[in-house]
């Protein structure tokens, strides 16, 4: 008997994860799945629901309003992604330097991704207020006419992306930092000694020794991007004129706004096989 229990020991120690993953991610994924072959709406919640097949995924491919919304969101994506690695891996070297207060420095500089999401979006949609933002009032002050951060459908998906920026960038920081500091000094000890420059090493040494720090990151701040709405919520509503809708806001009111939860539950099916297929690629590119 004892045995038994002590081969099954490691696995009991499991079990309270094993739960979590069955009950927060596997069950709603599940469900999810199941929801999007009926038809499910507000109307229909309390009834028997019927089998829809795949109504909902045709209906959703016939909306020309999906489509806008995933050109929106490969917009917010890149240009978000692209700033967050820039400015976060520039920060996290810069500071890996013998720069004075820099543990100073890295914790006002993660201050924006300690705090709610939210509050981080009020906050920005004050400062790109046309009448009354902080920006706009700077514009007039040196003679610039106000800019519709939030109200010009042309520019207002670059206030998210310059919002989710700010939010997310410290993220970058803090896992290249973590990145840098597993690398064993005495390597850039034997570079300096063979003749190396900074810049040589950081392309030699530095940049492949933290290729797979740079992916995972890669990784998840891609799909955080991609499944992120609280900024677009809260800041714009997806307007205007539904330029700045992405994917994952369009799901959301889908579901919860209009109350077409089978055809949200298919927009979520949709980005889960996006979130994915990114990953796939990201991995695909740590193995070379």
């Amino acid at each position: 008997m004892s045995n038994i229990f002590a081969k099954a020991e490691p696995y009991l120690f499991l079990t309270p994860a094993f739960a979590i993953l069955l009950i927060f991610l596997i069950f709603p994924l599940f469900w999810n799945i199941y929801i999007s072959f009926h038809d499910v709406s507000f109307i229909t919640i309390l009834k028997n629901w019927e089998y829809s097949g795949w109504t909902n995924f045709v209906d959703l491919l016939n909306d020309p309003n999906f489509y806008t919304s995933l050109r929106t969101t490969v917009l917010f994506v890149a240009g978000s992604v692209a700033l967050q690695f820039t400015i976060g891996m520039l920060m996290a070297v810069l500071l890996s330097q013998k720069v004075r207060a820099a543990g100073v420095l890295r914790a006002i500089f993660i201050i924006p991704w300690t705090i709610s999401a939210v509050i981080a979006a009020f906050s920005f949609k004050f400062i790109f207020d046309y009448n009354f933002g902080i920006l706009n009032y700077i514009f007039q002050q040196i003679g610039l006419q106000p800019v519709g951060w939030l109200s010009d459908p042309n520019i207002v998906i670059w206030s998210l992306v310059i919002a989710n920026v700010w939010y997310g960038t410290p993220f970058t920081m803090l896992f290249i930092t973590a990145g840098l500091l597993s690398i064993n000094p005495s390597i850039y000890e034997a570079a300096v000694i063979d003749g190396a420059t900074k810049f040589r090493s950081f392309l030699r040494i530095t940049l492949p020794l933290l290729k797979p720090f740079i992916v995972i990151n890669l990784i998840l701040i891609t799909m955080w991007s991609v499944n992120f709405f609280d900024l677009q919520l809260v800041m714009t509503g997806g307007g205007p004129l539904f330029a700045s809708t992405t994917a994952s806001l369009y799901m959301y009111r889908q579901a919860f706004e209009f109350g077409l939860l089978s055809k949200g539950a298919a927009a979520g099916l949709i980005l889960i096989i996006i979130n994915i297929s990114v990953a796939f690629v990201y991995l695909k590119l740590l193995k070379r």
